[in-house]
Protein backbone atom coordinates (compact mmCIF):
# COMPACT_ATOMS: atom_id res chain seq x y z
CA UNK A 1 0.00 0.00 0.00
CA UNK A 2 2.94 2.40 0.70
CA UNK A 3 4.29 1.71 -2.22
CA UNK A 4 0.64 2.58 -4.17
CA UNK A 5 0.77 5.63 -2.42
CA UNK A 6 3.95 7.05 -3.01
CA UNK A 7 2.97 6.55 -6.72
CA UNK A 8 -0.45 8.10 -6.23
CA UNK A 9 1.29 11.00 -4.70
CA UNK A 10 4.00 11.53 -7.56
CA UNK A 11 1.32 10.79 -10.19
CA UNK A 12 -0.87 13.58 -8.49
CA UNK A 13 2.62 16.30 -8.09
CA UNK A 14 3.08 15.75 -11.87
CA UNK A 15 -0.87 16.51 -12.68
CA UNK A 16 -0.72 19.61 -10.22
CA UNK A 17 2.73 20.46 -12.03
CA UNK A 18 1.52 19.52 -15.59
CA UNK A 19 -1.73 21.90 -14.56
CA UNK A 20 0.77 25.18 -13.27
CA UNK A 21 2.55 24.74 -16.99
CA UNK A 22 -0.14 24.67 -18.78
CA UNK A 23 -1.93 27.86 -17.15
CA UNK A 24 1.30 30.04 -16.99
CA UNK A 25 1.60 29.10 -20.77
CA UNK A 26 -2.39 30.55 -21.35
CA UNK A 27 -2.09 33.98 -19.82
CA UNK A 28 -2.89 36.30 -22.21
CA UNK A 29 -2.37 40.42 -21.89
CA UNK A 30 -4.14 42.93 -23.18
CA UNK A 31 -3.46 46.39 -23.24
CA UNK A 32 -5.73 49.81 -22.69
CA UNK A 33 -4.94 53.17 -24.15
CA UNK A 34 -5.07 56.33 -22.07
CA UNK A 35 -5.57 59.65 -23.44
CA UNK A 36 -5.04 62.98 -21.42
CA UNK A 37 -6.01 66.55 -22.77
CA UNK A 38 -4.53 69.63 -20.96
CA UNK A 39 -6.44 72.32 -21.47
CA UNK A 40 -5.43 75.64 -21.21
CA UNK A 41 -7.57 78.20 -19.19
CA UNK A 42 -6.66 82.48 -18.78
CA UNK A 43 -4.32 84.97 -18.20
CA UNK A 44 -5.04 87.47 -15.81
CA UNK A 45 -4.30 90.24 -13.73
CA UNK A 46 -5.94 91.26 -10.35
CA UNK A 47 -5.48 94.22 -8.18
CA UNK A 48 -6.77 95.89 -4.73
CA UNK A 49 -10.00 98.02 -5.84
CA UNK A 50 -7.97 101.20 -4.41
CA UNK A 51 -5.50 102.42 -2.46
CA UNK A 52 -4.91 105.79 -0.46
CA UNK A 53 -1.87 107.68 -0.53
CA UNK A 54 -0.62 109.84 2.69
CA UNK A 55 -1.09 113.61 2.51
CA UNK A 56 1.14 116.31 1.25
CA UNK A 57 1.49 120.04 1.22
CA UNK A 58 2.07 121.66 -2.19
CA UNK A 59 5.78 121.03 -2.90
CA UNK A 60 6.02 117.73 -1.29
CA UNK A 61 5.50 113.99 -2.15
CA UNK A 62 2.48 111.89 -1.19
CA UNK A 63 3.61 108.15 -0.89
CA UNK A 64 2.03 104.82 -0.81
CA UNK A 65 1.76 100.73 -1.36
CA UNK A 66 -0.16 98.86 -3.69
CA UNK A 67 -0.22 95.38 -2.47
CA UNK A 68 -1.24 91.63 -3.66
CA UNK A 69 -0.83 92.51 -7.57
CA UNK A 70 -1.17 89.40 -9.31
CA UNK A 71 -0.58 88.03 -12.21
CA UNK A 72 -2.28 84.35 -12.96
CA UNK A 73 -0.75 83.00 -16.08
CA UNK A 74 -2.92 79.54 -16.82
CA UNK A 75 -2.28 79.32 -20.51
CA UNK A 76 -0.24 76.12 -20.28
CA UNK A 77 2.45 77.12 -22.96
CA UNK A 78 5.67 78.52 -22.90
CA UNK A 79 4.85 82.68 -23.84
CA UNK A 80 6.18 85.10 -21.90
CA UNK A 81 3.76 87.88 -20.69
CA UNK A 82 4.42 91.96 -19.49
CA UNK A 83 2.46 93.59 -17.39
CA UNK A 84 2.01 97.07 -18.07
CA UNK A 85 0.84 99.96 -15.61
CA UNK A 86 -0.79 103.55 -17.05
CA UNK A 87 -2.21 106.11 -14.72
CA UNK A 88 -4.56 109.56 -15.20
CA UNK A 89 -3.89 112.76 -13.77
CA UNK A 90 -5.50 113.00 -10.24
CA UNK A 91 -8.34 115.44 -9.92
CA UNK A 92 -10.44 116.90 -7.75
CA UNK A 93 -13.24 119.42 -9.47
CA UNK A 94 -11.46 121.33 -11.57
CA UNK A 95 -8.15 121.11 -10.21
CA UNK A 96 -5.47 118.64 -11.42
CA UNK A 97 -2.09 117.37 -10.52
CA UNK A 98 -0.29 115.91 -13.45
CA UNK A 99 0.62 112.19 -13.91
CA UNK A 100 4.24 112.90 -15.18
CA UNK A 101 4.52 113.25 -11.16
CA UNK A 102 3.62 109.81 -10.19
CA UNK A 103 5.71 106.95 -9.50
CA UNK A 104 5.32 103.06 -9.29
CA UNK A 105 8.33 100.94 -8.27
CA UNK A 106 8.20 97.45 -7.64
CA UNK A 107 10.62 95.19 -6.65
CA UNK A 108 10.59 91.19 -7.03
CA UNK A 109 7.45 89.54 -7.76
CA UNK A 110 7.08 86.24 -5.47
CA UNK A 111 6.75 83.56 -8.54
CA UNK A 112 5.41 79.87 -8.20
CA UNK A 113 5.53 77.82 -11.76
CA UNK A 114 8.34 78.16 -13.83
CA UNK A 115 8.79 81.82 -15.11
CA UNK A 116 11.79 84.00 -14.78
CA UNK A 117 10.07 87.50 -13.87
CA UNK A 118 12.12 91.02 -13.81
CA UNK A 119 10.51 93.87 -12.67
CA UNK A 120 10.94 97.29 -14.42
CA UNK A 121 11.19 100.82 -13.26
CA UNK A 122 8.14 102.96 -14.43
CA UNK A 123 6.73 106.54 -14.21
CA UNK A 124 3.30 107.28 -15.14
CA UNK A 125 3.05 104.32 -17.93
CA UNK A 126 4.96 101.57 -18.83
CA UNK A 127 6.37 97.46 -18.13
CA UNK A 128 6.56 97.42 -14.95
CA UNK A 129 6.94 93.16 -14.64
CA UNK A 130 7.73 90.71 -17.35
CA UNK A 131 8.01 87.20 -17.41
CA UNK A 132 10.45 85.11 -19.71
CA UNK A 133 11.69 81.40 -19.64
CA UNK A 134 7.74 79.95 -19.36
CA UNK A 135 6.97 76.84 -19.16
CA UNK A 136 3.49 75.69 -18.26
CA UNK A 137 1.16 77.67 -15.47
CA UNK A 138 2.34 80.55 -13.19
CA UNK A 139 1.67 83.22 -10.99
CA UNK A 140 3.55 86.62 -10.07
CA UNK A 141 2.57 88.76 -6.91
CA UNK A 142 4.29 91.97 -6.01
CA UNK A 143 4.22 95.05 -4.01
CA UNK A 144 4.42 98.76 -6.01
CA UNK A 145 5.52 101.65 -4.01
CA UNK A 146 3.73 104.46 -5.30
CA UNK A 147 4.74 108.30 -5.16
CA UNK A 148 3.05 111.44 -6.53
CA UNK A 149 5.17 114.74 -7.03
CA UNK A 150 2.71 117.53 -5.34
CA UNK A 151 2.89 120.46 -7.77
CA UNK A 152 4.14 123.54 -5.37
CA UNK A 153 1.38 125.47 -6.77
CA UNK A 154 -1.04 122.83 -6.51
CA UNK A 155 -4.73 124.24 -4.17
CA UNK A 156 -5.55 121.87 -0.82
CA UNK A 157 -9.00 119.91 -2.49
CA UNK A 158 -10.79 117.64 -0.51
CA UNK A 159 -9.30 114.61 -2.54
CA UNK A 160 -7.81 114.09 -5.35
CA UNK A 161 -8.23 111.04 -7.78
CA UNK A 162 -6.85 108.76 -10.08
CA UNK A 163 -7.21 105.37 -11.97
CA UNK A 164 -4.43 103.48 -12.09
CA UNK A 165 -4.81 100.61 -14.93
CA UNK A 166 -3.16 97.44 -14.66
CA UNK A 167 -2.88 95.13 -17.46
CA UNK A 168 -1.14 92.04 -19.17
CA UNK A 169 -0.21 90.88 -22.14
Amino acid sequence: MRTATRAGLALFGAVVLAGTTATAASAATDATTATVAVTAGALSISVPGSTTLSDAAPGGVATGTLADITVSDLTADELGWTADVTVTAFTSGDETLPASGFSYDTGSAVTTGTATVTPTDTGATGVVQQATAVRGNNTAEWDAALSLQVPSDALAASNYTATITHSVL
